[in-house]
């Protein structure tokens, strides 16, 4: 079973992964030199996403 806490950190680090990756889009297409940045957002938030969930999978 998903606790509320677990699920609305899912949420959270899912939302911020969406805005790097749109971030990155955008910087790609208007070429303002911030790829980088989007870029290692939306990674970072997609490992602290693995990293919470890795132990509902083990449990």
């Amino acid at each position: 079973m998903v606790s509320k806490r677990r699920l609305g950190a899912s949420l959270l680090f899912l939302g911020l992964a969406f805005v790097g990756a749109f971030h990155t889009f955008l910087s790609l297409a208007f070429d303002t030199g911030l790829t980088t940045v989007g870029a290692i957002f939306a990674v970072g938030s997609l490992l602290c996403l693995v990293a919470v969930n890795v132990p509902a999978l083990l449990d």
